[in-house]
């Protein structure tokens, strides 16, 4: 540096007030040092004090700054805040000047100028900043401000100690289902004996502010403390406080972690639950006629049942009527129902238990397609001929009702064994769905055979099955409801009236029998598959093999499927649409969110009961295995039949695409991961 200066000059920093040495002058801004030796610029209007005497150099500017902060340093130590603000609140003085004047009462230097400043403005209590001058608060502002300092003060002791305990807890893990672990051997996940702690009286607040955060309530101060310590544990926000909660006996044992973590409520509010026992049944048109459908088709567990079928000969034709719950006879656009239907978005299906997304009384009751009941219902015909090409078809709002209810496995034993009427119209849309299932496969529609397994969990008991994905009456529904969404999309794209479409991109490349006999296809496909997705404009879905498609056929279990049934019914009537593209747009952002999160906790938590039900049960039975990829020290694995990915940690060489049998090694049930090894035989 060839310049330099010299003058010493203290300068405003908004509330703080610094010592720099000037080294130039370059217009408006002045080039300086400062206290630390950093250079730096600043406008001359920030400038308050000169002091008297210049440096002549860097050197003797940090030891000039030096002796000048030991002097402001002991001036500060001996300010009265107190004292100062009551002179100045009874002479009405606010300027730096007047009020380093009237406490020194002496000639006031640069250093007592400075050291009043800071003291001031590191007080903060009884002056407040304008400017260059300080202003004296009021006594009640005083009074204000003292209260808010003491509150932060307790909350930062209170965010401490509540840090310190946290930390303690995420050192002591918890089961995923501790009502269920009664050892856990083998589990570096949890401890054996768990006992619940107990909590310290000041605490309890801090609890109390995680319960209600964990039930839907905002706490951003919590929410951060958590987010950091959970990591640690190496367990998300929210599981972190369930286990919380449970160590502190604030929740029970047997509390559901599944909805609990997922922040599903199982309960309806008051309101809620008010506004459906208020819905009155829907009554049929007395002149009008009841259509009788021979069966619904459903799981034995189902209490939602949205669909129902019938098949006759009419003349050269097949008719097949689809019948679809009406809740939009009952849920009316924009009420109470409603706006808990569409923020809740659909029903959750899990292990424990259903979480529906319309109260029970209208989706398990008045909604419902009991047997025996007569009930509202969007009705879907097709007349098909006998090589299953659609002739016709319509759709109308009827009322129906459904003689009998069947599950799958009494549907799949009367078409292989049955000899009544019932049996008869089964094999009859047996044939029709196999028919519409191989146009649609001759239009590039894929079906990727691939297991899949369901978990319930009554009183801690838990009991996995396997969905026959051979199941004749499966392929029927199946092809039934994709049958009556494709009639829907074509009336909608007809008469343009705006619905949600389902569209798939074609394959990144071509899908052929080689790829589909492969024992890795579902893998090696469905990296090929194009982009599935929901628009509002008409367009194709390459995997069904359709050229339109939407869905309805779910109404009281998916919100987007009672907008669309609105929006066909309003137009059948000849009333004005419900729903404008802006809404549907809304609707479509609700759809697309509560879809994507829904698989994904239904997928979680179906995962994690698997490991528990493996951990519990399974023991060292065998499991096959289909090797997948090579990972480190190991290899990824899909364990059969459920279809679900593992780790297998082996030394051998093992082909893709090759089957194995192993054993379980560790399984991390929160995690929802196993690690397996080979059987024996296999090493």
């Amino acid at each position: 540096m060839t310049e330099f200066e010299g003058h010493i000059w203290v300068a405003q920093d908004n509330d703080e007030v610094n010592f720099i040495c000037t080294t130039k002058r370059v217009k408006n801004k002045i080039q300086a040092v400062n206290e630390k030796g950093r250079e730096l610029r600043i406008a001359a209007d920030k400038l308050l004090w000169q002091y008297p005497r210049q440096a002549s150099g860097l050197e003797d500017w940090q030891t000039t700054c030096a002796q000048i902060q030991t002097t402001v340093a002991n001036l500060q130590r001996d300010i009265d805040m107190a004292l100062l603000w009551e002179s100045a609140v009874e002479l009405q003085l606010k300027a730096i000047q007047e009020l380093a004047e009237l406490y020194f009462g002496q000639t006031v230097t640069i250093e007592h100028l400075t050291a009043l400043w800071r003291s001031i403005a590191e007080d903060r209590l009884y002056f407040k900043r304008r400017g260059q001058d300080w202003e004296a608060r009021s006594a009640e502002q005083i009074t204000e401000l003292k209260t808010q300092r003491t509150r932060e003060q307790i909350r930062a002791q209170s965010q401490a100690l509540a840090k310190e305990w946290l930390q303690a807890l995420a050192r002591s893990p918890l089961p995923a289902f501790p009502h269920l672990s009664l050892s856990s051997d083998n589990d570096d996940e949890a401890s054996e004996n768990f006992q619940v702690l107990n909590l310290q009286p000041e605490l309890l607040p801090f609890v109390e502010r995680l319960e209600s955060w964990l039930r839907g309530d905002t706490d951003k101060d919590a929410e951060e403390l958590v987010s950091t310590i959970a990591i640690t544990a190496k367990l998300n926000p929210r599981e972190f406080v369930f286990e919380t909660l449970q160590k502190t006996g604030r929740l029970p044992l047997d509390a559901d972690r599944d909805v609990m973590v997922a922040g599903l409520k199982p309960e309806f509010s008051a309101v809620v639950n008010e506004a459906a026992q208020m819905v009155p049944p829907w009554q049929p048109n007395p002149l009008g006629s009841i259509t009788p459908l021979l069966f619904s088709i459903d799981d034995e567990e189902t209490r939602e049942v949205d669909d129902a079928l019938a098949i006759e000969r009419e003349g050269p034709l097949w008719k097949v009527t689809i019948a679809i719950a009406d809740p939009a006879s009952v849920v009316h656009c924009g009420d109470t129902l409603d706006r808990e239907a569409m923020r809740r978005g659909t029903t959750v299906y899990l292990p424990t238990q259903t979480v529906l997304m319309l109260p029970e009384r209208i989706s398990c009751d008045i909604a419902s397609l009991t047997a025996e009941q007569i009930r509202s219902s969007l009705v879907v015909r097709a007349w098909l001929d006998d090589q299953g090409e659609i002739i016709k078809s319509d759709i109308n709002r009827e009322g129906i009702k459904v003689l009998k209810r069947l599950h799958y496995s009494e549907a799949d034993r009367l078409l292989q064994q049955g000899e009544d009427e019932t049996a008869q119209q089964l094999r009859n849309l047996l044939t029709i769905a196999k028919q519409l299932q191989s146009q649609r496969l001759a239009q590039g529609a894929l079906t990727l055979q691939r297991s899949e397994y369901k978990v319930s969990v009554v009183q801690g008991q838990i009991t996995v099955t396997i969905i026959d994905k051979d199941s004749p009456s499966r392929l029927l529904v199946a092809e039934m409801m994709i049958l009556a969404n494709h009639i829907a999309a074509r009336y909608a794209q007809r008469h343009q009236v705006p619905v949600i479409y389902r569209c798939q991109d074609a394959p990144l490349e071509p899908i052929n029998e080689s790829m589909l006999a492969d024992p890795l296809s579902f893998h090696k496909i469905r990296k090929l598959l194009g982009r599935s997705s929901l628009s509002l404009q008409p367009c194709g879905h390459t995997g069904l093999g359709l050229s339109l498609y939407t869905q309805l056929t779910s109404p009281l279990r998916r919100f987007a499927d009672l907008v669309i049934q609105r929006q066909l019914m309003a137009h059948l009537v000849g009333e004005a649409l419900p729903y404008d593209q802006e809404e549907l747009f809304k609707v479509l952002e609700t759809a697309e969110r509560t879809a994507k999160e829904s698989r994904l906790i239904e997928g979680e938590a179906k995962k994690r009961w698997l490991m528990q039900y493996l951990k519990q049960d399974w023991g060292e039975r065998a499991i096959e295995v289909l090797v997948i990829s090579a990972v480190k020290n190991g290899y990824k694995v899909e364990m059969q039949p459920w279809a679900v990915e593992a780790f297998l940690s082996t030394n051998r060489t093992l082909e893709m695409g090759q089957t194995v049998m192993a054993v379980p090694e560790k399984i991390r049930v929160k995690a929802a991961t196993a690690r397996l090894k080979l059987v024996k035989s296999e090493e």
